[in-house]
């Protein structure tokens, strides 16, 4: 999966509706804080402060269909999101973050262990770290969603 950011930028330029990937979309509204419900091929997004409730399918080849792009660029701009993203994004989250190569996946994966289970991978070590800010983000606001304690940052921590 390419960086939420080129994602993002591909979805608003409108220039290559036909070259987004279905997974990539998905992988950009999870990280602007939708819900998703899976029913067979169908994708339901929803989000509180969206009045709008996404139902999206990919296409046979694993792209988004066009009329889908669309939509989502629509919302992302009349709910200002993108703007929201990139505020949230500003602060620096100051969790250590340890990032490795694995053979099995064939990708850099990068872990907080302080947040457990949150984990993302990337092509590159950047990729993977970037990933991981999304996911750790996503991690701590859902558990706050399920009022559970979220760790303050110890900064670094030694394994022996």
């Amino acid at each position: 999966m390419p960086p939420l950011g080129r994602v993002m930028s591909r979805v608003l330029s409108g220039m290559a509706d036909q070259s987004v990937r279905f997974q990539d979309i998905r992988g950009l509204l999870l990280a602007l804080g939708f819900a998703e419900r899976v029913r067979g091929s169908h994708h339901i997004y929803t989000r509180a402060d969206v009045e709008e409730i996404l139902n999206l399918q990919p296409a046979g080849s694993g792209q988004a269909k066009l009329y889908q792009v669309r939509q989502v660029r629509q919302l992302i701009v009349k709910y200002k999101l993108a703007e929201e993203r990139t505020r949230m994004n500003d602060a620096p989250l100051r969790y250590e973050v340890i990032i490795y190569w694995s053979q099995d996946d064939g990708a850099f994966i990068a872990e907080v262990p302080e947040l457990p289970g949150c984990a993302a991978d990337g092509q590159t070590p950047q990729e993977a770290l970037a990933e991981v800010q999304v996911v750790a983000r996503q991690w701590i606001e859902t558990a706050r969603d399920l009022g559970r304690a979220v760790p303050e940052p110890k900064g670094r921590l030694v394994f022996a």
